[in-house]
């Protein structure tokens, strides 16, 4: 009984933990990143697997026909869940070395292959408790394949940690530490709980390790710009110097400068609170304008920056689309504005030319001097 008590407590413990993330979460932005999304999946099945662990926990050796039913049922999704944190995991780390949403989505097909297995047998031990089978006194009980689910989920670890120690140049110090110790807790919490049955550690371990991604995220708040959601300068200065030298031959960096004219009389006749409102509905038209897998920062001021990673043979036809839809997008706005004023950019862009050997601060230079050339030019057009 004693074990029971522990058991429950354990995911309680864990359960209160994620309830304070969650309450913690400011996702303001109107749309919300990649890595974001995974860790709320993570946190989330997290969460209704607890939920489920402690059911099954109080049903269990209670007999009836509806509760051991009803136990079977909860049981069968219970294992079904089970490699879903994993599977978010993995796939959190995939996106947080290589910042690619195309890449997440190519690899989702291949990383949830596993979780499908384990479903599957999941479903399959209903009949022939493969994994699992509850007994005719309602009590839940380990199958012969058990370990099978559990070679699965260490194979999620394995192939996340290859992938961490194999990238580990592209990822900062401080970060690279804390994708390698996410994993500790969960992994020692699993062989703890394989080898100590009817104990219940593991989801607790994740719990703690969602913890530790959260105050990850967090930290990358300090990335973004408070008033717009946008990255912001910092975030910027690293994320281009990072591509540049991780350019592949196939690939193209498109850089997009865009300034907001004549901003100064917006602040000046209707305040700076309406400035400021003007600035959150440029982030807006920008997120519409761009790809998910696009970079977009507040540069200064009225000033944003987007950069573009393309293949060589799309870069060429996609630029002037990429610039025609963004000024589309701001005639569309301003014809449905009701405030007493429009918002209209001044846009600089420019392919990066790995031949002339242009440091980040150079290439962003150069694109702020062809964006001044466009407003000058709308100025005389006027």
């Amino acid at each position: 009984m004693l074990h029971k008590f522990a058991y429950i407590e354990n995911n309680l413990i864990g359960l209160i933990i994620l309830a304070v993330i969650f309450i913690n979460m400011k996702y303001k932005r109107k749309r919300i990143k990649c890595d974001e999304k995974l860790f709320l999946v993570l946190i989330a099945s997290n969460s209704v697997i607890m939920v489920l662990n402690i059911l099954i926990n109080i049903m269990d050796g209670h007999r009836g026909f509806i509760l051991r039913e009803l136990n079977i049922f909860l049981t069968t999704i219970y294992f079904i869940l089970n490699a879903v944190p994993y599977l978010a995991w993995s796939l959190y780390v995939d996106f947080y070395i290589h910042r690619d949403v195309k890449r997440v989505k190519s690899m989702f097909p291949i990383l949830s292959a596993p979780a499908i297995i384990s479903a599957v047998l999941s479903i399959a031990s209903i009949f022939n408790g493969a994994i699992f089978f509850i007994d005719k006194n309602n009590v839940y009980n380990r199958g012969n394949l058990f370990e099978i689910n559990a070679i699965i989920y260490y194979s999620y670890f394995i192939y996340t940690y290859i992938q961490i120690i194999a990238n580990r140049k592209n990822v900062r110090k401080k970060d690279y530490y804390s994708l390698l110790i996410f994993a500790v807790l969960p992994a020692i919490a699993g062989l703890m709980q394989i080898f100590s049955f009817g104990r219940s550690y593991i989801w607790l371990g994740v719990s703690i390790s969602a913890l530790i991604i959260f105050i990850n995220i967090q930290n990358n708040e300090i990335n973004r710009d408070y008033l717009t959601g946008l990255y912001n300068r910092r975030q910027l200065d690293r994320y281009l110097k990072s591509i540049i030298r991780e350019r592949r031959q196939s690939e193209s960096i498109l850089l997009i400068m865009m300034d907001i004219n004549d901003f100064k009389k917006i602040n000046d006749r209707y305040g700076h609170i309406e400035g400021d409102r003007a600035l959150k509905r440029v982030s807006d038209i920008l997120m519409d304008s761009f790809r998910r897998e696009d970079f977009i920062s507040r540069y200064a001021g009225d000033e944003f920056v987007a950069i573009l990673k393309l293949e060589n043979k799309e870069c060429k036809e996609c630029t002037e689309t990429i610039i025609n839809r963004i000024r589309n997008n701001f005639d569309d706005f301003n014809k449905s504005n009701e405030k007493p004023y429009d918002i209209k950019m001044g846009i600089g862009y420019d392919i990066y030319d790995p031949k002339l050997k242009m440091g980040a601060d150079e290439f962003i230079k150069h694109v702020d001097a062809l964006m001044y050339k466009d407003k000058e030019e709308i100025k005389l057009a006027g």
